[in-house]
């Protein structure tokens, strides 16, 4: 029961937040729908930790238990940044944007662990590659990818992104750029 559970709550965690990450965010629809992927990660997290002995190359804690621990602080941060944290909107939205993105890549990078072996497999059938070759690019496929668009993303849009979500939770950004003289009365102040 522990592996379709696990699969369940993988499932919806990546359906809620393809749907969290595509549409506007700041409204009751995304704040519910972050909702349902903060509470199917947390179940799908927790409950990976009694999945033991369910590939031949690790028996007990493994690698893939140190990813869960990376993905539920991933996850806790962004949710404490936008619910907790003290200080201005911009640094919340900063906090939550970039938590929740990468709490996402790596659920999107612990899906892709699942398709390493058909997709080296398709490389090799496929394409005639050797396994020598085929593997290390499925690997490449499948963990590099999704790290690689999260990076390019955020460097695209994250500011965006987070001034919208600063502006929809605690007001208007903070101005960032300086202030030239004549906007504070500069020239007429020093010649009266």
């Amino acid at each position: 029961m522990l592996i379709p559970s696990h699969t369940l709550f993988g499932v919806v965690a990546l359906l809620a937040g393809a749907f969290v990450l595509l549409r506007r965010k700041g409204d009751r629809l995304h704040r519910l729908s972050g909702w349902v992927y903060a509470v199917a990660m947390l179940l799908l997290c927790v409950g990976s930790f009694w999945i033991q002995d369910s590939t031949p190359f690790y028996k007990g804690f493994g690698p893939f238990h140190v990813a869960t621990i990376v993905s539920l602080v991933t996850l806790l941060v962004g949710l404490w940044a936008v619910r907790y944290s003290n200080g201005p909107a911009e640094a919340k939205a900063a906090g939550h944007v970039r938590s929740m993105a990468w709490s996402y890549v790596g659920l999107v990078m612990a899906t892709g662990s699942h398709f390493i072996q058909p997709v080296g497999l398709g490389l090799r059938d496929g394409l005639g590659l050797t396994p020598s070759v085929a593997l290390p690019l499925a690997v490449a496929l499948c963990w590099g990818v999704p790290p690689l668009v999260a990076v390019l993303t955020l460097k695209r849009r994250g500011k965006a992104l987070e001034r919208r979500f600063a502006m929809i939770s605690g007001g208007p950004p903070r101005r960032t750029e300086p202030v030239s003289r004549q906007a504070v009365g500069g020239d007429a102040a020093e010649g009266a």
